[in-house]
């Protein structure tokens, strides 16, 4: 990702974690994508650790379910 404290925008969001940005609120309701808007309102923000937690997350799920026989991956 890179050095900036805060991911602003749906776009740049879904951008940093390959998704695109019409179902950014799908992906926080139903994958738990970690961001928000401050009082529902306004632009979308996410921290790039969070994203790059849950882009983690995301993969162990996935490969579990491939059948990776139990191997996991750091965090």
């Amino acid at each position: 990702m890179n050095d900036r404290i805060c991911i602003k925008g749906a776009k740049a969001i879904c951008m940093a974690v390959g998704e695109n940005p019409k179902e950014i609120v799908r992906l926080v309701r139903e994958q738990g994508l970690p961001a928000w808007k401050r009082e529902n309102r306004g632009t979308w923000r996410a921290l790039p650790e969070d994203l790059l937690m849950w882009m983690r997350l995301q993969r162990n799920r996935h490969l579990d379910v491939a059948g990776t026989c139990g191997r996991k991956f750091d965090m």
